[in-house]
């Protein structure tokens, strides 16, 4: 799972802004379907994944420790795509507070002009990146639908750590994430 910050100009950052040296973009193929568009400088490549949906949905992220969540990501509108490897959630907030312009919850370690900038001038917002294959299960309830997830360490990557992404509302989200993981996890009514 990626969590980060992406640009107007389809530029990549991780959680302290530093580049991911990846670009994401939506883009169509020669048929006029939408694909999703990973392009990597180092090393120099490209995939791209079809999309089968969309929907606007709220995103809240958090990191599980045996049940208790610690949240890394207030709750935040924006849009969710599904496509053939997983899924893509992008904010789209109304507003951001001008003080504390990301709804990420944790320490940037940039002037907070810099900070301001990258939000205000540039466009910035958040984004999640959950590929398939790191989710462990897929729960839906009346209000959310929640993916489990699997991931590097922020600070130590060779570590695995449990996350929880919650989309709601669950009317929306759930038929997007329908089947998501079943490849590794499983899904269920909670």
């Amino acid at each position: 799972m990626i969590l980060g910050y992406l640009d107007t100009d389809e530029r990549a950052y991780d959680l302290g802004f530093a580049t991911l040296r990846l670009r994401i973009r939506f883009d169509r193929d020669s048929a006029g379907v939408p694909k999703l568009v990973f392009s990597s400088t180092q090393p120099p490549g490209e995939r791209a994944y079809r999309i089968s949906g969309e929907a606007a949905v709220s995103a809240f992220v958090a990191m599980d420790h045996d049940g208790e969540l610690m949240a890394l990501l207030r709750p935040v509108d924006g849009r969710l795509w599904r496509h053939e490897r997983g899924a893509f959630f992008l904010a789209a907030p109304a507003t951001r507070p001008p003080e504390d312009p990301s709804y990420f919850l944790v320490k940037v370690r940039a002037l907070p002009t810099a900070v301001q900038f990258f939000f205000r001038d540039q466009g910035g917002t958040e984004f999640i990146s959950i590929p398939d294959d790191e989710i462990l299960s897929v729960s839906a309830n009346r209000e959310r639908v929640r993916v489990s997830v699997t991931a590097a360490n922020i600070a130590l990557p060779k570590e695995k750590l449990a996350y929880a992404v919650d989309f709601r509302p669950a009317a929306k989200a759930a038929p997007l994430l329908e089947g998501l993981g079943l490849s590794r996890g499983s899904q269920r009514n909670a």
